[in-house]
């Protein structure tokens, strides 16, 4: 019989897959794990980045541990920053970008409200939207399913953020903001509704008006401008969901 060699790497490797299997059946509860054992995961993902088996298994943990167990949350919190993990975004393993990403929405979802703007602010600083653009949707594979989701989780952890400024009216006497606006309806609309810019009746631009800013997610009264050969020409629109 041929004795097997057995490195550490891959003993550790075939220690974290079987403790990730325990932990799966729910046997043992995560509040029963020390500190200690916290920042050893957590210094895997930091020492074994070239290891994808142990990277894996240990981003898995972690984000088990933050998912599972609110204290759990602040030890990892305080392990593990945005700037250690951002890193495994620039690699070429869509796995370990997708649980990357995923380790991202358990500590954007467990943190408190100020946390979690504080976090979206670090996530704007270290240019994690420009990181996944070039290293993840425009890289040359097709995106699986599990990173499909964990991109649309971070979307909408991130638009949420946002939903108290989405809901402030729009000052109609600030011109800035009108002017805003219109060029934005103009960036997305006008090269497919308004070949002619010209052309068609008042009533007929305000029905395409409403229907565009609707698809926008405008929601309330705006003033629309719009310009004609004749000069600017302005407009309530009542836009409802």
């Amino acid at each position: 019989m041929t004795p097997v060699s057995c490195s550490f790497g891959d003993m550790l490797s075939f220690t974290l897959t079987a403790f990730v299997e325990l932990m799966d059946h729910g046997i043992v509860s995560w509040d029963t794990f020390s500190v200690a054992f916290i920042k050893k995961i957590a210094s895997y993902v930091n020492k074994f980045a070239s290891d994808i088996s142990i990277l894996q298994r240990s981003l898995a943990i972690l984000e088990s541990m933050v998912l599972n167990s609110h204290d759990l949350y602040q030890k990892v919190a305080q392990e593990i920053t945005i700037g250690q993990l951002i890193p495994h975004l620039q690699g070429t393993d869509q796995e370990i970008q997708t649980y990357t990403i995923a380790v991202i929405n358990a500590l954007f979802l467990k943190a408190p409200d100020d946390k979690r703007q504080e976090m979206a602010n670090i996530l704007a600083q270290k240019q994690l939207r420009s990181i996944i653009l070039t290293h993840v949707i425009r890289a040359q594979r097709a995106i699986n399913n599990e990173m499909a989701h964990q991109l649309y989780v971070l979307q909408v952890l991130t638009f949420n953020l946002l939903e108290d400024r989405m809901m402030t009216k729009m000052d109609p006497q600030d011109q800035a903001q009108r002017d805003i606006i219109f060029e934005l309806r103009r960036i997305a609309f006008d090269a497919e509704s308004e070949p002619n810019n010209s052309s068609g009746s008042i009533e007929k631009r305000k029905s395409m008006y409403t229907r565009d800013y609707k698809k926008l997610g405008f929601i309330v009264s705006i003033f629309v401008w719009w310009y004609t050969e004749s000069g600017a020409c302005t407009n309530t629109l009542q836009l409802v969901s």
